[in-house]
Parts: structure tokens; sequence; C-alpha cells
């Protein structure tokens, strides 16, 4: 296929990431019976067995909020496929990028792996995903996953092709300390002039207290695109002539405005928060807001109880428009299974209502599944409820990130982390920033055009 050649664009970030690697600290564990691992080299081709079958899964993001609700469903899973044994392996979300670039490069990969939508691409250019479209046309729930979601998954490659079955949905939100909040005498920001005014009256250095939790290390790009393009009110990354927005007088005035709460309205030592971090200001009542996805809400829960916290949308632009990112996740089949069959059992099982409907609520995020969000945690939860109402507004807009480029998560963590850093420290202004952010994802863009034209 033509876009097979957006290999040869990646391929230097691959050998880079392979060349630094590190110890991931990753976790294997039989999920029920103990099981072999098996190495994957069949090209997807089923081979035939006349025992149990070992199934390996990655998970991109273990750790205590999620490790344990996989070993559960993947025992629910072993219990209705005896005959087939999943094998667990937990990476750290900080460096699960950098294992399955080394993996794909050895062709040393897992059967099944959970892949973030924004990896999709750069996995599928680098021939390592199985496309699922002709087990899902014969899935008995096909019909029951939701449309407008399905044809977002499909756009992430040229082909269109089915290559991750997603389960779960998060959207955005400013997280809020409804305790302090309410002694200061103030609403959830609803616009936002609210939210800057806001987190100045917040801010008491005196106690410890800042308005913001400001997420500036790892993870940061993300947020920081949705913010950013939410109060614009933009609606397209690139215009009609290929031309990035990102650096569009309207980002740059947001851009200015929240660097300006770096230490006026933060704590010092945001500037190189990560996720981690971020959370433990807003649970120590350090940060009275925090920007991020529906999927911390079980973490607030846990830590501070329903009554001292809540969540809302980010507000709407100047223009009436809400712009959002919406982020579905799922599982992938990896190219190299010998197993497919056995592959896509437990994919359509990690999508099924019923565990749809176990896992998001035990993580706070939307379900895919329409079944699912008629269950009584999706009607019970306010953050989803609105959620759903936002995409469902016709003043509601979603953002397509280019995240088809190959190496558009390179491009974040290599150039655009490190100089939202620069920003913050005042080393670096936020055209320049801006700018140079337009003129990579630019090239990029032609790079990946060219591509699909040879």
């Amino acid at each position: 296929m033509k876009w097979m050649k957006l290999l040869t664009i990646a391929s230097g970030l691959t050998i880079v990431l392979a060349g630094c690697g590190t110890s991931t600290n990753s976790q294997s564990t039989p999920a029920g019976s103990p099981a072999v691992g098996s190495k994957a080299d069949a090209g997807g081709k089923q081979a035939k067995s006349d025992g149990p079958v070992t199934i390996t899964f990655w998970d991109d993001n273990a750790g205590p909020n999620r490790t344990p609700y996989y070993q559960e469903i993947f025992k629910k899973f072993e219990q209705k496929y005896p005959n087939i044994h999943v094998e667990y392996v937990g990476v750290p979300q900080q460096s699960y990028k950098q294992k399955f670039d080394v993996a794909i490069a050895s062709n040393d990969m897992p059967d099944v792996g959970a892949v973030g939508n924004q990896f999709v691409s750069d996995f599928a250019a680098k021939g390592a995903l199985l496309p699922l479209d002709t087990y899902f046309d014969k899935w008995e729930e096909k019909d029951k996953m939701i449309p407008s979601i399905m044809t977002f998954v499909r756009s992430l490659v040229p082909d269109k092709k089915l290559d991750m079955l997603p389960n779960t949905l998060f959207m955005d939100l400013y997280w809020y300390r409804a305790d302090i909040i309410k002694q200061a005498g103030l609403n959830p920001p609803a616009t936002w002039d609210d939210f800057f005014k806001d987190v100045d009256k917040l801010t008491d250095p005196g106690k410890n207290q800042f308005g913001y939790g400001m997420r500036g290390g790892t993870g940061s790009i993300n947020q920081l695109t949705t913010a950013m393009y939410a109060y614009s009110g933009i609606t397209e990354y690139f215009d009609g002539n290929g031309k990035a927005t990102v650096n569009d007088p309207k980002n740059v005035e947001f851009m200015k405005k929240f660097a300006a709460l770096y230490k006026k309205d933060t704590a010092v030592s945001d500037i190189t928060n990560g996720y981690k971090e971020m959370v433990a200001e807003f649970n120590s009542g350090t940060a009275a807001i925090i920007q991020h996805n529906f999927g911390s809400y079980n973490d607030n829960l846990k830590s501070l109880g329903a009554d001292k916290f809540a969540g809302v949308l980010l507000p709407k632009s100047m223009n009436g428009k809400r712009v959002t990112v919406t982020n579905p996740n799922g599982y992938s089949v990896f190219k190299s299974t010998k197993h497919p069959e056995e592959a896509w059992k437990l994919v359509s099982f990690l999508a099924s209502s019923d565990i749809q409907t176990y896992w998001n609520q035990n993580i706070g995020q939307m379900p895919t599944n329409q079944d699912s969000m008629n269950s009584d945690y999706a009607k019970n939860a306010q953050h989803i409820q609105d959620g759903a109402k936002a995409l469902a507004d016709k003043d509601t807009i979603v953002l397509k990130v280019p995240i088809y480029l190959p190496d558009y998560a390179g491009i974040q963590t290599q150039q655009l982390e490190p100089n939202l850093q620069k920003v913050l420290s005042g080393a670096m202004t936020a055209e320049d920033f801006l700018n140079g952010w337009a003129k990579a994802m630019e090239k990029s863009n032609e790079d990946y055009k060219k591509a699909m034209k040879k």
C-alpha cells in the first residue's frame, strides 16, 4: 500500500528510541492459570494448536488504578474461554511507547496491546497492526458500538481500516475543589474570563494554596492543545492551504495568558509536573483547579470524596462554539500474532457491553458501547452526562488533531514539551514557541501527503 511508505518518515525516530532504551520495569503476570509466552512471527496467520493458547497482553498504562481491573477481567475471560490464557504485561505509561517501538523493530510484539489513539497511525505505518474489519463485521455487538466513534477510529489511518477497537473515550475538563471554591464565594468557571479571574482570586501563597495546578512536564502538550483551541474557537488544525493554525493570534493570546499564570497563580514546581504531581497538588488542596480528563475521576473520588470536588467542561470560546478534543482508546491485535482468532476474542471481550461498563465505571471514563452508555454508571456520572450532552450540542465542534502523522508524538515529546518549559521560565516567547510548533507540524503534514502520493 502507498501509505506504508510512511514508515520511512518515522524510522529515524524509532531508531533513536530503540537506541536509548532503558528499563521499563514492566510486570508480567498470568491472569489465571500459569501461561508460557509465545513468540509471534506468523504475520497474523492462525497457527494450529493442540493445547491451550497463550495470548500476551500489554497494558500501556499499568498501575494500581488499572491493573487490578484488568486482572479481574482476564479471570472472567478465561472462565468463558478455558482454552485461552492471558499473560498480562504491565508497562508504565512513561515508557510504553519506547517499549512498543523496540518490540516492533525486533518483531517481538505482543498478541494484543492497549493502544492510545495517538499511536495507531504510527504503529500502522510500521506495518505492526492487524486490521480487524473481517472479525468486526461478524461480531454480534458491532451494531452497539457508537458509529461516530468508530468513524473517528477508522480515520486514524489512510486506508480507513479498523486497526483499533475502542472501549473508552475521554474529554478534558476542569476539576475543581468544590470546598475551596465555595469558601471563596465563587462558582465553577463558566467563561474564560471567569477562569483567569478565579484562579487569581483562589491563590493564597501564605496558605500554600494556588488557583491552578499546571502540568508543565510529561503530557503537557495534549492538555495545552485542548485548552488553547477551546479558548480561541478555531475549528481546524490546518487551514485549506495546509498552514497550521496553532500560531493564530487568538492562540498566541491564550498562550501568553496561560504562561502568565506560572509562579503567579501556580506553584513553582509546576514546570515539571506530570499527571501524578498535578493530581497530588489537587488532592492536597495546594491547587484549587486542574485540567485533566474523565480518567482522573476515580482517583479524585477515592482521595477526596464526592463532596469536595466536581468537574466542569472547558468553557466555550468567545465566538460561542465549544471546540473540544475527544480521545477514544482501545485495543489492537499485532500482525505477528500466531493466534489472531484468540486475540480477537480477547479484544472483542474487552469491548463488549458488560466489560465496558465494568471498566469505565472503575476508571471514570465514557463507554463507546451504546448499551454501556445506558448503564446506571453512565446515567449517574455527571461528567459523563455533561460530555454526552456537549457532543450532541450543535455548537460543539470536535477538533481533529493530526495524531495520524507518524511523528506527531515525537514532535510533542522531543520539541514541544521542553520548549513549553522554556516559555514558562521566560527563555522563549509565546510567539517563537507557537511558530516553531506550527513549522514542525506543517513539515510533518507535508511529508505525510508526499508519502501518500508515492
